[in-house]
């Protein structure tokens, strides 16, 4: 049995900016403690991320305020990490996505030539 495992911590910002890093932790390693382990929290789009770890470290992951997933699965941050794992670290919404969907579909039907009744 390996007494290291590999894993991955990501994250997207809204403007784009992409952060990616690998690590090799020890076994039974938790998503706080890689995050700790990580030089996310030097990235100027994760500065807040720190804090609300400290804030939430014994929560259980809610549909609208969580940001930490393992492979789009909201964790707990005391979840022990697997080998392979890619630790998400996800940002709020900038738009609502039903209200994309609503207004993008009203554009396809107005240059469709629709009119309502």
């Amino acid at each position: 049995m390996a007494s290291m495992i590999e894993i991955a911590i990501s994250h997207v910002s809204a403007d784009g900016k992409q952060y990616y890093q690998e690590l090799s932790v020890p076994v039974g390693t938790t998503v706080m403690q890689a995050i700790g382990m990580s030089d996310c929290d030097t990235q100027d789009t994760l500065a807040w991320f720190g804090a609300w770890c400290d804030e939430h470290q014994a929560d259980e992951p809610n549909h609208k305020a969580w940001y930490v997933g393992i492979y789009s699965q909201k964790v707990r941050l005391d979840t022990v990490l697997t080998d392979g794992d890619r630790v998400e670290i996800y940002r709020a919404l900038t738009i609502d996505p039903m209200a994309k969907r609503k207004s993008k579909s009203k554009i396809t039907l107005k240059k469709l030539g629709y009119k309502p009744l």
